[in-house]
């Protein structure tokens, strides 16, 4: 890498410390401006007042409400790389990423060389996906390949199932109708071939939609 520092301003957002920390202290030599932000609305803030050149985020233990929040970010500013550092990823959440507009992701067991690399794509505009990444996209045994033909929309009312929320509540948290969310729930159940919720958790929790921990019986 140049020892020299680039004129580019990056904003690491998690909310773990560490991890923010280690990045900056990673990241600062080689680049202008690190800033560090653990709140959506910090995030929110750098981004409406200044040029921001990256963003790194670990979007599951951020404030997002799902993915879709990050693909209006993507919307609103086309030219600001965005790299996805986790450690919790599927082939379903890569899709996801990918329809957004999102298409850099490195894994936080990934070594220094992977995270370059994803920055100096993204910041060409380019995709960039780890190693261990690829792997997980490569893989197709299981479930997988039926659970990638839900729409986003389907995989959240999916989770919302999962959360324990009734179909009239999906409908008020969604702001649809009671209608579109049965129409939904049928449209899920044909695709996945199953024939009841108890059987579709069980799927989404094999296909990597949700974990086990956030299926409340």
């Amino acid at each position: 890498m140049n020892n020299h520092k680039r004129n580019i301003t990056l904003v690491v957002a998690d909310t773990q410390f560490l991890t923010n920390e280690a990045l900056k202290s990673i990241l600062s030599p080689l680049y202008q401006v690190v800033h560090l932000v653990s709140t959506k609305a910090g995030l929110l803030q750098y981004l409406h007042q200044e040029t921001i050149s990256l963003v790194i985020t670990d979007y599951t233990l951020f404030d997002f409400d799902s993915i879709d929040d990050l693909g209006e970010i993507r919307k609103q500013y086309p030219d600001m790389g965005i790299i996805i550092l986790t450690n919790a990823i599927t082939h379903i959440k890569i899709k996801e990423l990918n329809d957004s507009g999102i298409k850099n992701i490195v894994l936080k067991t990934d070594d220094g060389d992977e995270l370059f690399h994803a920055i100096e794509a993204a910041l060409k505009g380019k995709k960039y996906y780890s190693g261990d990444v690829l792997d997980i996209l490569l893989k197709k045994d299981g479930p997988m390949e039926d659970a990638s033909l839900l729409t986003t929309s389907e995989i959240e009312i999916v989770r919302l199932i999962a959360a324990g929320l009734s179909t009239k509540e999906i409908a008020v948290k969604k702001h649809i109708s009671f209608h579109t969310v049965m129409t939904h729930r049928k449209n899920i159940f044909r695709k996945l071939s199953v024939s009841s919720s108890p059987e579709l958790m069980m799927y989404a929790i094999k296909a990597g939609l949700i974990d086990n921990i956030e299926y409340h019986i």
